[in-house]
Protein backbone atom coordinates (compact mmCIF):
# COMPACT_ATOMS: atom_id res chain seq x y z
CA UNK A 1 0.00 0.00 0.00
CA UNK A 2 1.29 3.20 -1.19
CA UNK A 3 1.30 5.72 1.73
CA UNK A 4 4.20 7.98 1.88
CA UNK A 5 3.77 10.62 -1.18
CA UNK A 6 3.76 14.37 -0.30
CA UNK A 7 0.55 16.33 -0.83
CA UNK A 8 1.74 19.41 -1.63
CA UNK A 9 -1.59 20.21 -3.46
CA UNK A 10 -3.06 20.45 -0.36
CA UNK A 11 -1.45 23.12 1.15
CA UNK A 12 -1.32 23.47 4.77
CA UNK A 13 -3.85 19.89 5.06
CA UNK A 14 -0.27 18.16 3.70
CA UNK A 15 1.92 19.73 5.09
CA UNK A 16 2.42 17.99 8.31
CA UNK A 17 0.63 14.85 6.89
CA UNK A 18 0.25 12.61 3.92
CA UNK A 19 -3.25 12.75 1.99
CA UNK A 20 -3.50 9.00 3.32
CA UNK A 21 -4.02 10.24 6.61
CA UNK A 22 -5.93 13.27 5.86
CA UNK A 23 -9.19 12.75 8.30
CA UNK A 24 -12.47 12.50 6.54
CA UNK A 25 -15.91 11.83 7.31
CA UNK A 26 -15.65 13.06 10.47
CA UNK A 27 -14.15 9.97 12.11
CA UNK A 28 -12.08 8.38 9.41
CA UNK A 29 -8.73 8.80 7.67
CA UNK A 30 -8.27 8.18 4.05
CA UNK A 31 -6.78 4.89 4.40
CA UNK A 32 -9.15 3.73 6.31
CA UNK A 33 -11.24 3.04 2.99
CA UNK A 34 -8.26 1.07 1.60
CA UNK A 35 -7.23 -1.19 5.08
CA UNK A 36 -11.12 -1.91 5.42
CA UNK A 37 -11.44 -2.78 1.87
CA UNK A 38 -8.20 -5.52 2.41
CA UNK A 39 -9.97 -6.58 5.97
CA UNK A 40 -13.41 -7.40 4.02
CA UNK A 41 -11.90 -9.23 1.24
CA UNK A 42 -9.82 -11.48 3.50
CA UNK A 43 -6.22 -10.34 2.85
CA UNK A 44 -4.05 -9.97 5.61
CA UNK A 45 -0.84 -9.68 5.05
CA UNK A 46 -0.17 -5.86 4.20
CA UNK A 47 2.31 -3.46 4.04
CA UNK A 48 2.13 0.46 4.21
CA UNK A 49 4.81 2.15 2.64
CA UNK A 50 5.44 5.50 4.40
CA UNK A 51 7.68 8.37 3.69
CA UNK A 52 6.54 11.97 3.73
CA UNK A 53 5.55 13.16 7.40
CA UNK A 54 4.58 9.67 8.45
CA UNK A 55 4.53 10.44 12.28
CA UNK A 56 0.32 10.80 12.15
CA UNK A 57 -0.16 7.65 9.92
CA UNK A 58 2.22 5.51 12.38
CA UNK A 59 -0.11 6.91 15.15
CA UNK A 60 -3.76 6.30 13.36
CA UNK A 61 -2.52 2.73 12.25
CA UNK A 62 -0.70 1.45 15.66
CA UNK A 63 -0.23 -2.15 15.41
CA UNK A 64 -3.30 -2.85 13.20
CA UNK A 65 -5.78 -3.48 16.07
CA UNK A 66 -8.81 -1.71 14.48
CA UNK A 67 -8.59 -3.69 11.21
CA UNK A 68 -8.14 -7.15 13.10
CA UNK A 69 -4.52 -6.55 11.69
CA UNK A 70 -2.48 -7.50 14.77
CA UNK A 71 -1.96 -10.95 14.28
CA UNK A 72 0.79 -13.47 14.36
CA UNK A 73 0.77 -14.86 10.93
CA UNK A 74 0.62 -11.93 8.53
CA UNK A 75 -1.18 -8.78 9.51
CA UNK A 76 -0.02 -4.94 8.86
CA UNK A 77 3.85 -3.93 8.99
CA UNK A 78 4.64 0.20 8.36
CA UNK A 79 7.54 0.34 5.95
CA UNK A 80 9.62 3.79 5.83
CA UNK A 81 13.10 3.89 4.25
CA UNK A 82 15.82 3.20 6.33
CA UNK A 83 19.52 3.12 6.50
CA UNK A 84 20.80 -0.50 5.33
CA UNK A 85 24.82 -1.78 5.45
CA UNK A 86 24.21 -1.03 1.88
CA UNK A 87 23.63 2.35 -0.05
CA UNK A 88 19.95 3.66 0.13
CA UNK A 89 18.04 6.31 -0.34
CA UNK A 90 14.62 8.05 0.70
CA UNK A 91 12.02 6.48 -2.03
CA UNK A 92 12.88 7.96 -5.57
CA UNK A 93 9.61 6.55 -6.80
CA UNK A 94 6.41 4.17 -6.50
CA UNK A 95 9.03 1.26 -8.12
CA UNK A 96 11.96 2.24 -6.02
CA UNK A 97 10.05 1.94 -3.05
CA UNK A 98 8.97 -1.36 -3.99
CA UNK A 99 12.50 -2.43 -5.07
CA UNK A 100 14.16 -1.48 -1.18
CA UNK A 101 11.40 -3.46 0.26
CA UNK A 102 11.89 -6.47 -1.69
CA UNK A 103 13.25 -8.59 0.90
CA UNK A 104 9.68 -8.14 2.42
CA UNK A 105 8.15 -8.80 -0.61
CA UNK A 106 9.43 -12.24 -1.64
CA UNK A 107 9.25 -13.38 2.20
CA UNK A 108 5.83 -13.55 2.13
CA UNK A 109 5.96 -15.73 -1.00
CA UNK A 110 2.63 -13.95 -2.80
CA UNK A 111 1.44 -15.75 -5.59
CA UNK A 112 -0.46 -12.70 -6.31
CA UNK A 113 0.70 -8.99 -4.63
CA UNK A 114 -1.82 -6.17 -4.87
CA UNK A 115 -0.26 -2.87 -5.12
CA UNK A 116 -2.46 0.08 -4.08
CA UNK A 117 -2.95 3.77 -3.06
CA UNK A 118 -3.94 4.71 -0.01
CA UNK A 119 -5.04 8.02 -0.99
CA UNK A 120 -8.16 7.26 -2.05
CA UNK A 121 -11.85 6.30 -1.06
CA UNK A 122 -13.65 3.77 -2.77
CA UNK A 123 -15.08 0.12 -1.53
CA UNK A 124 -13.41 -2.73 -3.88
CA UNK A 125 -13.58 -6.14 -3.39
CA UNK A 126 -10.39 -7.71 -4.26
CA UNK A 127 -11.03 -11.12 -3.80
CA UNK A 128 -13.43 -10.87 -6.88
CA UNK A 129 -10.41 -9.26 -8.82
CA UNK A 130 -8.01 -12.14 -8.14
CA UNK A 131 -10.75 -14.40 -9.15
CA UNK A 132 -10.94 -12.05 -12.55
CA UNK A 133 -7.30 -12.21 -12.90
CA UNK A 134 -6.77 -15.65 -12.54
CA UNK A 135 -9.04 -16.77 -14.98
CA UNK A 136 -7.79 -14.78 -17.26
CA UNK A 137 -4.19 -15.48 -17.24
CA UNK A 138 -3.07 -11.93 -16.52
CA UNK A 139 0.86 -11.35 -15.80
CA UNK A 140 -0.90 -8.19 -14.11
CA UNK A 141 -4.16 -6.40 -14.19
CA UNK A 142 -4.94 -2.55 -14.19
CA UNK A 143 -8.03 -1.37 -12.53
CA UNK A 144 -9.34 1.40 -14.55
CA UNK A 145 -12.25 3.89 -13.93
CA UNK A 146 -14.09 6.74 -15.75
CA UNK A 147 -12.13 9.53 -15.32
CA UNK A 148 -13.99 11.52 -12.23
CA UNK A 149 -12.96 15.07 -13.45
CA UNK A 150 -11.52 17.42 -16.23
CA UNK A 151 -8.11 17.05 -14.96
CA UNK A 152 -6.67 13.97 -17.65
CA UNK A 153 -3.76 15.17 -16.61
CA UNK A 154 -3.60 14.10 -13.25
CA UNK A 155 -4.17 10.08 -14.06
CA UNK A 156 -2.73 7.93 -15.86
CA UNK A 157 -5.08 6.86 -19.38
CA UNK A 158 -5.63 3.82 -20.31
CA UNK A 159 -5.81 2.18 -23.42
CA UNK A 160 -7.85 -1.15 -23.58
CA UNK A 161 -8.65 -2.95 -26.84
CA UNK A 162 -11.89 -4.56 -27.37
CA UNK A 163 -10.73 -7.93 -25.88
CA UNK A 164 -10.04 -5.96 -22.61
CA UNK A 165 -5.56 -6.18 -23.43
CA UNK A 166 -4.24 -2.78 -22.14
CA UNK A 167 -2.29 -1.18 -24.63
CA UNK A 168 -0.59 1.64 -23.21
CA UNK A 169 -1.07 3.92 -19.87
CA UNK A 170 0.07 7.53 -20.96
CA UNK A 171 -0.81 11.15 -19.06
CA UNK A 172 -2.20 13.31 -21.58
CA UNK A 173 -4.43 16.70 -21.92
CA UNK A 174 -7.21 15.55 -24.52
CA UNK A 175 -8.67 13.17 -21.98
CA UNK A 176 -12.19 13.98 -20.02
CA UNK A 177 -15.13 13.04 -17.93
CA UNK A 178 -15.43 9.13 -19.22
CA UNK A 179 -12.42 8.51 -20.16
CA UNK A 180 -11.09 5.33 -18.71
CA UNK A 181 -8.26 6.16 -16.56
CA UNK A 182 -5.64 3.97 -13.95
CA UNK A 183 -7.44 3.54 -10.39
CA UNK A 184 -4.12 3.23 -9.41
CA UNK A 185 -4.75 -0.44 -8.01
CA UNK A 186 -2.60 -3.13 -9.82
CA UNK A 187 -2.94 -6.61 -9.29
CA UNK A 188 0.69 -8.86 -10.49
CA UNK A 189 1.46 -12.27 -10.63
CA UNK A 190 4.33 -12.62 -7.70
CA UNK A 191 7.07 -13.80 -9.27
CA UNK A 192 7.24 -11.44 -12.73
CA UNK A 193 6.68 -8.70 -10.53
CA UNK A 194 9.87 -9.84 -8.16
CA UNK A 195 11.54 -10.87 -11.59
CA UNK A 196 11.27 -7.28 -12.54
CA UNK A 197 12.39 -5.62 -8.88
CA UNK A 198 15.52 -7.80 -8.71
CA UNK A 199 16.67 -5.71 -12.29
CA UNK A 200 19.33 -3.12 -10.86
CA UNK A 201 18.71 -1.16 -14.02
CA UNK A 202 15.11 -0.42 -12.95
CA UNK A 203 13.88 3.20 -12.73
CA UNK A 204 11.83 4.56 -10.31
CA UNK A 205 8.44 4.84 -11.29
CA UNK A 206 6.26 1.71 -11.38
CA UNK A 207 4.30 3.08 -14.45
CA UNK A 208 6.77 4.22 -16.67
CA UNK A 209 9.30 1.47 -15.65
CA UNK A 210 7.60 -1.46 -14.71
CA UNK A 211 4.04 -1.30 -15.99
CA UNK A 212 4.79 0.09 -19.68
CA UNK A 213 7.57 -2.38 -20.16
CA UNK A 214 4.82 -5.33 -19.52
CA UNK A 215 2.79 -3.96 -21.89
CA UNK A 216 5.32 -3.13 -24.51
CA UNK A 217 6.64 -6.60 -24.46
CA UNK A 218 3.28 -8.09 -25.55
CA UNK A 219 2.67 -9.61 -21.81
CA UNK A 220 -0.93 -10.66 -20.74
CA UNK A 221 -1.99 -7.07 -19.24
CA UNK A 222 -5.62 -6.85 -18.86
CA UNK A 223 -7.96 -3.61 -17.88
CA UNK A 224 -10.70 -4.60 -15.25
CA UNK A 225 -13.15 -1.65 -15.01
CA UNK A 226 -14.60 -0.68 -11.63
CA UNK A 227 -17.95 1.27 -12.10
CA UNK A 228 -18.32 2.10 -8.42
CA UNK A 229 -17.28 5.29 -6.68
CA UNK A 230 -14.02 6.18 -6.35
CA UNK A 231 -12.39 9.29 -5.17
CA UNK A 232 -8.83 10.68 -5.19
CA UNK A 233 -8.20 13.44 -2.51
CA UNK A 234 -5.18 15.00 -2.79
CA UNK A 235 -6.16 18.51 -4.08
CA UNK A 236 -8.01 20.72 -1.75
CA UNK A 237 -11.12 20.91 -4.59
CA UNK A 238 -11.41 16.96 -4.74
CA UNK A 239 -11.18 16.02 -0.67
CA UNK A 240 -13.98 18.94 -0.26
CA UNK A 241 -16.10 17.36 -3.03
CA UNK A 242 -15.69 13.86 -1.76
CA UNK A 243 -16.34 14.96 1.96
CA UNK A 244 -19.36 16.84 0.48
CA UNK A 245 -20.80 13.76 -1.45
CA UNK A 246 -21.68 12.23 2.05
CA UNK A 247 -24.11 14.96 2.63
CA UNK A 248 -26.33 14.16 0.05
CA UNK A 249 -29.53 12.76 0.57
CA UNK A 250 -28.35 9.40 -0.82
CA UNK A 251 -24.78 9.58 -0.65
CA UNK A 252 -22.62 7.57 -3.41
CA UNK A 253 -20.58 5.49 -1.04
CA UNK A 254 -22.37 3.81 2.12
CA UNK A 255 -20.90 4.12 5.36
CA UNK A 256 -23.99 2.90 6.92
CA UNK A 257 -23.55 -0.82 4.98
CA UNK A 258 -23.58 -3.62 8.36
CA UNK A 259 -21.70 -5.53 5.60
CA UNK A 260 -19.46 -3.90 4.62
CA UNK A 261 -18.73 -1.14 7.43
CA UNK A 262 -15.25 1.26 7.25
CA UNK A 263 -13.04 0.63 10.18
CA UNK A 264 -11.19 3.07 12.45
CA UNK A 265 -9.57 3.58 15.94
CA UNK A 266 -11.93 5.37 17.52
CA UNK A 267 -11.58 7.89 20.39
CA UNK A 268 -12.97 8.01 23.95
CA UNK A 269 -14.86 10.95 23.49
CA UNK A 270 -18.14 11.73 25.30
CA UNK A 271 -21.69 11.91 23.15
CA UNK A 272 -22.37 14.99 21.40
CA UNK A 273 -24.05 17.40 22.64
CA UNK A 274 -26.93 20.26 21.12
CA UNK A 275 -27.80 23.40 23.50
CA UNK A 276 -31.52 24.84 23.49
CA UNK A 277 -30.29 27.08 20.82
CA UNK A 278 -28.41 24.55 18.53
CA UNK A 279 -29.81 24.48 14.94
CA UNK A 280 -28.11 21.41 12.50
CA UNK A 281 -29.21 20.71 9.31
CA UNK A 282 -28.03 18.18 6.87
CA UNK A 283 -24.80 17.50 8.54
CA UNK A 284 -22.46 14.77 10.39
CA UNK A 285 -21.69 15.31 13.67
CA UNK A 286 -19.28 13.37 15.59
CA UNK A 287 -18.82 12.41 18.95
CA UNK A 288 -17.51 14.91 21.33
CA UNK A 289 -18.94 18.16 19.67
CA UNK A 290 -20.80 20.84 21.14
CA UNK A 291 -23.28 23.59 19.42
CA UNK A 292 -25.19 25.72 20.49
CA UNK A 293 -25.20 27.77 17.32
CA UNK A 294 -26.55 26.73 13.78
CA UNK A 295 -24.94 23.89 11.50
CA UNK A 296 -25.83 23.61 7.99
CA UNK A 297 -24.37 20.97 5.52
CA UNK A 298 -21.05 20.51 7.27
CA UNK A 299 -19.07 17.92 8.79
CA UNK A 300 -18.11 18.54 12.40
CA UNK A 301 -15.18 16.15 14.37
CA UNK A 302 -14.67 15.20 17.85
CA UNK A 303 -14.18 18.06 19.77
CA UNK A 304 -15.40 20.72 18.03
CA UNK A 305 -17.23 23.79 19.78
CA UNK A 306 -20.01 26.03 17.94
CA UNK A 307 -20.96 28.81 20.69
CA UNK A 308 -23.80 30.27 20.23
CA UNK A 309 -24.97 32.65 17.48
CA UNK A 310 -21.88 31.23 15.16
CA UNK A 311 -22.79 30.03 11.83
CA UNK A 312 -21.08 26.69 9.85
CA UNK A 313 -22.33 26.31 6.79
CA UNK A 314 -21.12 23.83 3.73
CA UNK A 315 -17.69 23.73 5.74
CA UNK A 316 -15.57 20.83 6.88
CA UNK A 317 -14.38 21.20 10.83
CA UNK A 318 -11.62 19.15 11.85
CA UNK A 319 -10.79 17.85 15.21
CA UNK A 320 -11.18 20.45 18.84
CA UNK A 321 -11.96 23.20 16.89
CA UNK A 322 -13.49 26.16 19.07
CA UNK A 323 -15.32 28.35 16.86
CA UNK A 324 -16.84 30.94 19.28
CA UNK A 325 -19.42 33.40 19.83
CA UNK A 326 -21.08 34.77 16.58
CA UNK A 327 -18.65 33.66 14.17
CA UNK A 328 -19.61 32.88 10.61
CA UNK A 329 -18.34 29.98 8.51
CA UNK A 330 -19.21 29.65 4.78
CA UNK A 331 -17.33 27.17 2.32
CA UNK A 332 -14.11 26.36 4.56
CA UNK A 333 -12.31 23.57 5.75
CA UNK A 334 -10.62 23.89 9.09
CA UNK A 335 -7.87 22.05 10.54
CA UNK A 336 -7.46 20.64 13.99
CA UNK A 337 -7.42 22.96 17.17
CA UNK A 338 -8.01 25.83 15.18
CA UNK A 339 -9.66 28.84 17.31
CA UNK A 340 -12.07 31.19 15.39
CA UNK A 341 -12.90 34.66 17.18
CA UNK A 342 -15.88 35.82 18.18
CA UNK A 343 -18.02 37.46 15.64
CA UNK A 344 -15.16 36.44 13.15
CA UNK A 345 -16.15 35.93 9.29
CA UNK A 346 -14.40 33.36 6.79
CA UNK A 347 -15.41 32.57 3.47
CA UNK A 348 -16.95 36.04 2.53
CA UNK A 349 -16.32 38.50 -0.06
CA UNK A 350 -16.16 37.46 -4.12
CA UNK A 351 -14.32 34.39 -4.69
CA UNK A 352 -10.99 36.29 -6.80
CA UNK A 353 -8.56 33.05 -7.43
CA UNK A 354 -5.53 32.84 -4.98
CA UNK A 355 -2.67 34.69 -6.53
CA UNK A 356 -0.27 32.17 -5.73
CA UNK A 357 -1.97 29.22 -6.22
CA UNK A 358 -4.66 29.91 -8.88
CA UNK A 359 -5.25 26.16 -9.64
CA UNK A 360 -5.52 25.00 -6.06
CA UNK A 361 -7.93 27.31 -4.64
CA UNK A 362 -10.59 28.80 -7.30
CA UNK A 363 -13.19 27.40 -6.44
CA UNK A 364 -14.24 29.65 -3.31
CA UNK A 365 -12.89 27.24 -0.38
CA UNK A 366 -10.90 28.96 2.11
CA UNK A 367 -8.37 26.66 4.10
CA UNK A 368 -7.00 27.20 7.84
CA UNK A 369 -4.32 25.15 8.66
CA UNK A 370 -3.30 23.36 12.04
CA UNK A 371 -3.36 24.97 15.43
CA UNK A 372 -4.24 28.78 13.56
CA UNK A 373 -6.01 31.31 15.25
CA UNK A 374 -8.47 33.86 13.53
CA UNK A 375 -8.62 37.33 15.59
CA UNK A 376 -12.20 38.14 16.92
CA UNK A 377 -14.18 40.36 14.27
CA UNK A 378 -11.64 39.67 11.90
CA UNK A 379 -12.91 38.65 8.07
CA UNK A 380 -11.22 36.28 5.81
CA UNK A 381 -11.75 36.00 2.06
CA UNK A 382 -12.72 33.43 -0.33
CA UNK A 383 -9.79 31.24 -1.85
CA UNK A 384 -7.44 31.93 0.83
CA UNK A 385 -5.02 30.18 2.65
CA UNK A 386 -4.02 30.50 6.10
CA UNK A 387 -1.07 28.53 7.16
CA UNK A 388 -0.13 26.11 10.10
CA UNK A 389 0.25 28.26 13.21
CA UNK A 390 -0.68 31.57 12.31
CA UNK A 391 -1.34 33.70 15.37
CA UNK A 392 -3.63 36.48 15.91
CA UNK A 393 -0.91 38.79 15.97
CA UNK A 394 0.14 37.51 12.22
CA UNK A 395 -2.89 39.31 10.57
CA UNK A 396 -3.09 42.95 8.76
CA UNK A 397 -5.43 45.14 9.91
CA UNK A 398 -7.95 44.38 7.31
CA UNK A 399 -8.38 41.01 7.71
CA UNK A 400 -7.70 38.86 4.86
CA UNK A 401 -8.72 39.95 0.92
CA UNK A 402 -9.96 37.07 -1.37
CA UNK A 403 -7.07 35.54 -2.92
CA UNK A 404 -4.33 35.95 -0.32
CA UNK A 405 -2.51 33.78 2.68
CA UNK A 406 -1.44 34.64 6.00
CA UNK A 407 1.68 33.11 7.05
CA UNK A 408 3.02 33.21 10.36
CA UNK A 409 5.33 36.22 10.91
CA UNK A 410 9.19 35.89 11.59
CA UNK A 411 10.18 36.49 15.17
CA UNK A 412 10.48 40.49 15.64
CA UNK A 413 9.22 41.39 12.47
CA UNK A 414 7.28 44.39 11.92
CA UNK A 415 3.66 44.61 11.78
Amino acid sequence: MLAGGKSERLHALGRMRTASALPFGGKYRIIDFTLSNCVHSGLYRIGVLTQYAPLSLQEHIGIGRAWDLDRRDGGIRLLPPYVRQRATNWYRGTADALVQNRNVIADAQARHILVVSGDLIYKMDYGSLIARHEARGSVLTVVTTPSPDDEAERYGIVDVDGTGRVRGVEVRRDGGPGTQVSASIYLFRGRDLLARLADPSLGPDLVADVIRPMIEEGLPVHADPFDGYWHDVTTIDSYYAASMDLLRPLPPINLNDPDWLVYTPSEDRAPSLLGGSADVVSSMIAHGTRIEGTVRRSILFPGVHVGAGAIVEDSIVMHDTRILRGARLHGAIIDKQVRIGERAEVGVGEPVRHREHPHDLGGGLCVIGKGAEVPTGAKVGRNTLVEIGVRERDYGRDGVPSGSTVRPRPAGAAR
